[in-house]
């Protein structure tokens, strides 16, 4: 056998040995395709746009007063303790809010969370983002309506607290409670994946 084709397998089996036991493949995503706008107004086939990187996908809404916030503040925290191997990774979030949540308001909430050009955040048509909350057991409901004395009508949605760390392939490894999993803990996962 050649060195190299030696030190490659050896490598891949150090590698294949760090992955968790516990990081199976709890869904394929690879059957469907969704196509979703970004915060730029680019058209992405979820996940085929994401190919060739591990994935943490967060879900959420931007009028959101509280777990929302807490979920973009813990993704950030694994970003950061990612460090350097932060661009091996794509942090995506998507919104289950798309009548409100267009293209031109996840690029605000964007610059609002600093979160740079690197992470996609997504949103499209009703139809297609409940298909894929559906397919991922995001659940989310309106809870509560009102209306301003401006006539402008306002609501708030009741939702699952979800991140989910998706393989290089489009494959479902573990699902996470997105504002209270531990950042620390998810961000070890994706370096068993690097």
């Amino acid at each position: 056998m050649k060195p190299t084709l030696l030190l490659a397998s050896a490598l891949l089996l150090v590698a294949c040995e760090q992955r968790p036991d516990y990081l199976k493949v709890e869904d394929d995503l690879t059957d469907a395709a969704w196509t979703l706008l970004d915060q730029d107004s680019t058209t992405v086939t979820f996940p085929e746009v994401f190919d060739g990187k591990p994935v943490l996908l967060s879900a959420v809404y931007t009028n959101c007063p509280d777990v929302c916030i807490m979920t973009m503040r813990n993704m950030r925290a694994v970003r950061e303790l990612l460090g350097p191997d932060t661009s091996r990774v794509t942090f995506a979030t998507v919104s289950f809010d798309p009548v409100r949540d267009t293209p031109s308001t996840l690029r605000g909430y964007a610059e609002t969370w600093r979160l740079g050009d690197d992470w996609k955040l997504l949103t499209g048509d009703s139809t297609e983002v409940a298909s894929l909350m559906e397919r991922i057991s995001v659940r989310y409901e309106i809870s509560r309506r009102d209306t301003l004395d401006t006539g402008q009508a306002i609501y708030s949605i009741s939702h699952t607290d979800k991140a989910l760390l998706i393989d290089t392939e489009g494959r479902v490894l573990e699902e996470y409670g997105g504002s209270a999993s531990p950042a620390e803990m998810i961000a070890s996962d994706i370096r068993a994946l690097l």
